[in-house]
């Protein structure tokens, strides 16, 4: 019976599953340089049922060179998450395409990958009139598309609107499954400027998609891990000399900051290293080394994200126009200059990311040094305040110990030595650091464990800026530009409670309201102020229920010029 089980289990190994799409609504198709592409990602199964076997997504914006001009990482969260990207004056005029991926989808083909047009007209460059016109051609004024679903209803107080006048909008359901779903609304001006077709849910769910079956058994088969437990950062060790073994080395991974990581992981028989990092770390500043003693024979290198052969993406040719819609088109860019020039007094806030306790929290003991006699030096510290750390000399470098009253004699190994979490090797930075900007030292005595890698005892100094600078440098260690997860925005909404209220601040807005989270049955999240342009404006809801039924809704109303200036 064991054999015969194990032997089926062997043979169902053989295979994987890859069932996971994306799908994005974005705020707009046609942009205008210094407007901005906001957009919500959502990952799904083939059933657009939510997806959690990857906590990340990528969304990237490709010219029609096949050339990828803007990428960023999305974190996700409960299957779904946001970004957005200002739209420079760099980028030439042209057809786009919006992609989204996870790396999990990236073992199908490229054409599979989300797609979707985007036309972007740069109108301060004069000798893309031509270019502007044909893109255009492209385009279709798909306004007129009705969008409605029984079970969700967008209910306006009314259709009329003056300037700087509250729309009451709420978005109701008494069905329990659509309350429980995962939504996004946009409300935005319509002109006479032609757009790409909008996917909308309804329609994104309407395509057939199937899941690809990967055969494990094939020699040449290389399968892009997903990134089931957060995002993906991985490399390789080299050995200066053959005679060095580059397999089970410890390698170490920092991201120092305010709520910081850090984790170690061995090298496989390639030298080869993964890590996982589980949690949302938007900060830049990421070191990478060898945890060694002989790590000044090795270099380190670290992985670029997986590249995608956009070559068979196909472009729709452009066809002649005559520029009609310059008048459309000047008053979008003048909206745009003038949003922009008032942007200070409109600008989106970060949303704060929670702070973590410290991975080795709560067993450190902890001397926040404000509490005792403050001294300049970290010899002066460890020998009046932190006395059970001591310092040892070896050759060139000092290594910092923490002492165990359990052993004699002590353990010759040195501590984990963590600064605002970046990990040191050896501790010769910290002997001219100044002891003042520390805010506090935690230490933990005995032998202390991360990964597969021990320490004898654990030391952490925290300063009071989070923004300590190592100066150590070498082969084997490695400071990557690794692309970061953008983080996660509340977006502004402008309030005219009160009449005088930003009076004397002009509102151009055309993106009247942006909730990439919307809930329903909650009307503060839905209502929104108009503003100064008149115009018929767009409100847009898209998303899926948990059970994987679509949500595409659209309505209208019409705002009057009440301006008499």
């Amino acid at each position: 019976m064991f054999v015969l089980i194990n032997t089926q289990l062997s043979s169902a190994q053989q295979t994987i599953t890859v069932d996971e799409t994306i799908f994005i609504h974005p705020n707009a198709t046609t942009l205008i340089s210094g407007e901005t592409l906001l957009y919500k990602v959502y990952c799904l199964k083939s059933d657009k049922t939510p997806s959690n076997i990857s906590k990340v997504a990528y969304v990237e914006l490709v010219d029609d060179t096949k050339k990828s001009v803007f990428k960023t990482k999305i974190s996700l969260q409960n299957a779904s998450g946001q970004g957005d990207y200002f739209i420079p004056t760099t980028l030439k005029t042209g057809s786009y395409k919006l992609i989204g991926y996870t790396n999990w989808m990236l073992n199908k083909a490229s054409t599979e990958l989300f797609q979707l047009n985007i036309n972007i007209v740069n109108p301060y460059k004069v000798d893309e009139k031509t270019v502007a016109a044909n893109i255009l051609a492209n385009g279709s004024n798909n306004a007129d598309e009705v969008l409605t679903n029984e079970n969700v209803s967008l209910k306006l107080n009314k259709k009329m609107f003056s300037n700087r006048e509250l729309v009451d909008l709420k978005i109701q359901s008494s069905n329990n499954n659509f309350v429980d779903g995962t939504y996004s609304l946009s409300v935005r001006k319509l002109d006479n400027i032609p757009t790409q077709n909008h996917i909308s849910a309804v329609k994104f769910s309407s395509n057939t998609s199937y899941p690809v079956v990967l055969d494990l058994q094939k020699q040449d088969q290389k399968i892009i891990l997903p990134e089931v437990r957060g995002e993906i950062i991985s490399g390789k060790i080299s050995a200066k000399n053959n005679s060095d073994k580059i397999e089970n080395i410890s390698v170490g991974l920092s991201i120092p900051g305010k709520s910081f990581a850090f984790e170690v992981v061995k090298t496989d028989r390639d030298g080869n290293f993964i890590f996982n990092v589980s949690k949302t770390f938007f900060t830049s500043n990421i070191v990478i080394q060898i945890i060694d003693e002989k790590a000044n024979n090795y270099d380190v290198a670290v992985n670029n994200g997986p590249e995608i052969d956009y070559s068979k993406i196909s472009f729709e040719k452009d066809s002649k126009l005559s520029y009609t819609f310059k008048e459309s088109l000047l008053e979008r860019s003048i909206s745009s200059q003038v949003e922009n020039a008032y942007y200070h007094k409109k600008v989106d806030n970060i949303e704060k990311a929670p702070t973590s306790e410290s991975f080795y929290y709560p067993i450190a003991k902890e001397y926040i040094l404000d509490d005792y006699t403050r001294f300049k030096t970290l010899k002066e510290t460890i020998t009046e305040v932190v006395v059970e750390v001591y310092s040892k000399q070896k050759d060139d470098k000092t290594y910092l110990h923490v002492n165990d009253p359990s052993i004699f004699p002590q353990l010759p190994e040195s501590a984990l030595v963590l600064v605002d979490g970046l990990y040191l090797e050896n501790q010769n930075d910290l002997l001219t650091y100044n002891m003042k900007n520390v805010y506090k030292i935690e230490l933990i005595v005995g032998r202390y464990y991360v990964g597969s890698k021990s320490f004898n005892g654990l030391i952490s100094f925290t300063t009071f800026d989070k923004d300590f600078k190592s100066t150590q440098t070498g082969s084997f260690i490695a400071k990557p530009t690794v692309l970061r997860p953008q983080p996660k925005k509340i977006y502004n909404k402008v309030k005219y409670e009160n009449a005088a209220d930003n009076e004397r601040i002009p509102d151009f807005r055309n993106q009247l309201l942006w909730n990439p989270d919307v809930q329903l049955n909650q009307d503060s999240e839905t209502s929104f102020y108009t503003s100064d342009l008149s115009g018929t404006f767009e409100i847009r809801l898209e998303g899926f229920t948990k059970n994987g039924i679509p949500v595409s809704i659209k309505e209208k109303i019409e705002v009057q010029n009440t301006n008499t200036n």
